[in-house]
């Protein structure tokens, strides 16, 4: 079974390395996100993350094989928390691609939305890349639903998804306890 944890500081090099794979990936792909005009702030943002102990990972036999990012600060380019209500806010989900298509997204994304059950907020909630219509596609196939797309000059993100919090029983990630 899979266990997901809180990131630390030991964590960092696994998870910038998850990262530039990731970067490499969509480049390899032609898509537009991540390139390297947004790799220091992706990375400053990921260890920021980390120290404000909001990133965790997920392993596996010991390695790991992705790692998510959950807070309660809406990106307000794209959410109105004062429209839109409260939700927990899913950032930076990153899986190894030697894992891709194992379902390890799909299992963050229900220990997430089960998380923002648990901790009493209605909606699980992302915002995605406007013109990466696959991961729009991955995110409505995995429950969510499209709420609206902004534009904002100098973004390239703005297609809101969220998907309704519910506690699920049969979670495939154990939640490791921190002491």
């Amino acid at each position: 079974m899979r266990s997901i944890r809180r990131a630390n500081d030991d964590d960092l090099p696994d998870i910038i390395a998850l990262r530039s794979e990731s970067e490499k990936w969509l480049a390899e792909q032609g898509i537009e996100q991540w390139t390297s005009k947004w790799d220091e702030v992706g990375r400053r943002k990921l260890r920021d993350s980390v120290q404000r102990r909001e990133a965790w990972v997920v392993e596996d036999e010991g390695q790991t094989i992705a790692t998510v990012t959950l807070n309660t600060r809406p990106d307000l380019d794209f959410w109105r928390p004062e429209v839109d209500g409260p939700a927990l806010y899913l950032y930076k989900m990153l899986v190894a691609r030697k894992r891709s298509g194992e379902g390890v997204g799909a299992e963050i994304l229900d220990w997430a939305t089960d998380r923002a059950a648990k901790d009493g907020f209605p909606y699980l909630r992302l915002d995605v890349w406007r013109t990466n219509h696959a991961l729009q596609r991955y995110y409505l196939a995995n429950g969510f639903e499209h709420v609206r797309t902004e534009v904002v000059p100098g973004r390239d993100s703005g297609a809101c998804f969220q998907r309704r919090a519910v506690r699920i029983s049969n979670l495939k990630l154990r939640e490791e306890s921190q002491g």
